[in-house]
């Protein structure tokens, strides 16, 4: 596309020069009358002016300058006049309109006292009367003029063009953006939903096995809540991955609202069938809050229960959750083998402290005061309107 621009441009500055040529050469024999016409020296002259001009837009100020000059010898020399002024008022607009202000304008003042001078000392009488000199400064200021509009235009041009480029570059960096936070999104609802249920699954899968030969009524129990957490897990996974799906292949799937802290009853019965006792205390109205700080705390509960079925070796779980009036707590505290500050942030807590974070809140996690077991607070503020 660049190729293509520069042969227009190249094709556009040369049939410029022609018909400036042209223009100057037609108009010189048409006003030579009764004058003689110009000599050799001077044809040659504005042929020189003309072509000159081919390369305004690689070298403006040096072409300007030699068109002045061309323009300048062919004055003094006494031939007709007037049609000789096209070239320098084209090179004159040409070097104003590409950025050389100052020396279009000392392009004009050269003009009009180079040639002043010239006439007045060789008698060429071209701009010596004031007819002459308003119009041949009129017909410069004039390509002046035109070159500063033509410039304003191209910068004006340029910027809206930035302007554009700098609007879809924005866009693009926040659909980016965006993208990835939804990814970081499902990801955390994939992560809460599958180590929550697969945890589930793997104690009660176990217990099956132990009581398999045993105990029936215990391994059919458990093989039950197998079942269930299979189902639940299905059920969540559908909802937090529908919003990748295709609106039409999924119009007829029905569809699931977010858990939220209305659902925490149904997951502390599924953990305590794994044989944890959960105490659950509800202050305040915590039903009510916004569904994303719903969502959260439910999160950080589910979470929260399944490090505790998994490794903290505990037999009680405490969970509270409290609305306060500019926010919500939710703290979950367990009686298992404790803290001792070597514990890593599996990707479990890393998920939850960004869930927090996002909604303007922050995680604690430490020992308890007793210095057993795992103490999880969560902090969500609740702001103007909730």
């Amino acid at each position: 596309m660049d190729a293509l621009n520069r042969v227009r441009a190249r094709a556009g500055d040369l049939a410029l020069v022609l018909i400036a040529i042209g223009v100057m050469v037609l108009g010189t024999i048409n006003i030579h009358l009764p004058s003689p016409p110009p000599d050799t020296v001077g044809w040659s002259l504005l042929i020189v002016a003309g072509a000159a001009l081919l390369f305004r837009r690689t070298r403006p100020v040096f072409v300007m300058w030699v068109v002045i000059a061309a323009g300048l010898i062919y004055d003094i020399l006494g031939n007709p006049g007037a049609f000789s002024t096209v070239a320098i008022v084209i090179a004159i607009h040409s070097a104003a309109s590409l950025g050389h202000r100052l020396s279009a304008i000392a392009g004009i003042a050269a003009s009009l006292g180079l040639s002043y001078i010239g006439d007045l000392m060789f008698d060429t009488g071209h701009v010596l009367n004031f007819e002459g000199v308003l119009w041949f400064g009129g017909w410069l200021t004039a390509g002046f003029l035109m070159g500063e509009v033509s410039r304003d235009r191209v910068v004006r041009a340029a910027a809206d063009e930035q302007r554009a480029r700098d609007v879809e570059r924005h866009r693009r960096e926040e659909a980016l953006r965006r993208a990835g936070e939804e990814r970081m999104r499902i990801a955390r609802e994939v992560h809460d939903v599958l180590a929550h249920s697969i945890s589930i699954i793997n104690v009660q899968a176990g217990v099956a096995a132990h009581h398999f030969d045993t105990d029936p009524d215990k391994a059919r129990a458990a093989l039950d809540t197998v079942r269930n957490a299979g189902k639940d897990a299905l059920r969540e996974l559908r909802a937090s991955l529908g919003v990748l799906r295709d609106s039409d292949a999924d119009s007829e799937a029905p569809r699931e609202p977010s858990p939220g802290i209305r659902d925490v009853d149904q997951l502390v019965a599924g953990v305590e069938k794994t044989g944890l006792t959960v105490h659950l205390e509800r202050i305040g109205d915590p039903e009510t809050v916004p569904a994303d700080v719903g969502l959260a705390v439910y999160r950080v509960i589910q979470e929260s229960l399944t490090n505790v079925s998994r490794h903290a070796r505990a037999s009680m779980v405490r969970v509270t959750i409290d609305r306060r009036p500019q926010e919500v707590l939710v703290r979950i505290e367990d009686n298992g083998v404790g803290f001792d500050g070597s514990t890593p942030d599996g990707h479990g807590i890393v998920g939850m402290r960004e869930r927090l974070r996002l909604l303007g809140g922050h995680l604690d996690v430490g020992p308890a005061e007793d210095g057993g077991g795992l103490v999880i607070e969560g902090h969500i503020p609740l702001g103007e309107g909730r």
